[in-house]
């Protein structure tokens, strides 16, 4: 039997789960899978320059349920990055990385850090998502080694436990992001251990030769066809979602496409830079006039 939609390891008895729900209380919980496992959508903001830990704070008040850093584009530090992931943890916020490339380093340090979904860009066939799961998941999913982490607080109770309530907990989603991703995605959805997909919707619509057409139906039929290859990837126990990254600007293209596919339960729903400086913009216009 399993508890919770956990689908890593059965209980040998009642006993055994009890001593699961024991460890499962000390994880810090995942927001942003909570509530797409209620079928709510999850809002995450996305950091780029506003580096400071009060942002953390303010993305909170907000109302956003998990605050993402891409490590592929930005300058933040390896250090910068912990403290974030450690204060939305704190927070009660999901800290998502976009790690640089897919290396085992990269993976494993950021998840002994704090955070609690890995994205991979460019993913472009199954072999990469299941190297994701190896270095993301531990026993029996992956080869991930076990540490002490903020995310357990620090604390291993119970080795076996321990390992299933960080599996549970923690989302390996590989990026499609390329036409050989699209023509692979049936593939990538069904590798055992991801969490998710999410669409880089820019870099898909540039490698497809219509960089920036969102509109576009070919982007749109990309998309429908990564929801569906989730959905057809998905069992009773466990769902696969689809996260939609660069369709902020346009929430009415974001809504019809929720619509079409209720799959898509999370988004990028704001980036500091273009806040900032539509900010500055629309600040500096009311003294223009």
């Amino acid at each position: 039997m399993s508890v919770n939609g956990s689908s890593t390891l059965a209980f040998a008895d009642e006993a055994d789960r009890l001593k699961y729900e024991e460890v499962r209380a000390i994880a810090r919980p995942n927001v942003m899978l909570e509530k797409m496992k209620a079928g709510g959508l999850a809002l995450v903001h996305t950091m780029s320059i506003a580096r400071s830990i009060e942002i953390v704070g303010m993305a909170k008040f907000a109302g956003y349920d998990g605050l993402s850093i891409n490590l592929e584009h930005e300058r933040n530090s390896f250090g910068e990055t912990v403290d974030m992931c450690c204060g939305a943890l704190m927070t009660g916020l999901t800290p998502v990385i976009i790690v640089p490339s897919l290396q085992s380093d990269w993976v494993s340090r950021m998840l002994d850090n704090g955070a609690q979904a890995i994205i991979v860009p460019r993913t472009n066939d199954a072999a990469m998502a299941r190297l994701l799961v190896k270095y993301g998941k531990h026993r029996p999913l992956g080869e991930r080694p076990l540490a002490y982490n903020p995310q357990m607080q620090y604390r291993i109770p119970d080795f076996k436990h321990t390992q299933q309530a960080a599996n549970d907990t923690t989302m390996c989603i590989p990026m499609i992001e390329t036409v050989e991703g699209l023509e692979n995605c049936e593939e990538i959805a069904s590798v055992p251990g991801v969490d998710a997909i999410f669409v880089g919707t820019h870099d898909l619509s540039d490698d497809m030769g219509i960089a920036g057409d969102f509109f576009n139906p070919k982007v749109q039929d990309a998309i429908g066809r990564i929801c569906k290859a989730a959905q057809a990837a998905s069992t009773p126990e466990k769902e696969i979602y689809v996260g939609l990254g660069g369709l902020d600007p346009y929430p009415d293209l974001f809504r019809k496409l929720r619509k079409l596919y209720p799959n898509i339960r999370f988004t990028n729903a704001g980036r500091d830079v273009i806040m900032l400086t539509q900010g500055m913009e629309a600040a500096l216009s009311k003294f223009k006039d």
